[in-house]
């Protein structure tokens, strides 16, 4: 069974030919997270348009899940604050 070897010399080719294979390989890794980078920031940005329009087209719900958000976040801060001072 042959081993799977992601780095040394194959079949008896020079350094050289071993560094330029796994520059290669570097280059498709490279290549492949710019690819995924920009997969995400496509997601994120259609994310964010869906929440821009929602927002403006029912201001007063996203006010009260804005003010309600706060008021939870603060009554736990205030909760810790007191447990500290203790």
């Amino acid at each position: 069974m042959p081993e799977n070897q992601t780095s040394g010399p194959h079949n008896g080719e020079s350094a050289q030919e071993t560094k330029e294979r796994l520059r290669a390989k570097a280059a498709a890794a490279g290549e492949s997270m710019r690819d995924r980078a920009e997969q995400a920031r496509g997601w994120a940005r259609s994310k964010m348009d869906g929440l821009q329009s929602r927002v403006e087209s029912q201001p007063y719900r996203a006010t009260a899940w804005a003010l309600g958000i706060g008021v939870v976040a603060g009554v736990l801060l205030a909760g810790l604050i007191r447990s500290g001072r203790r």
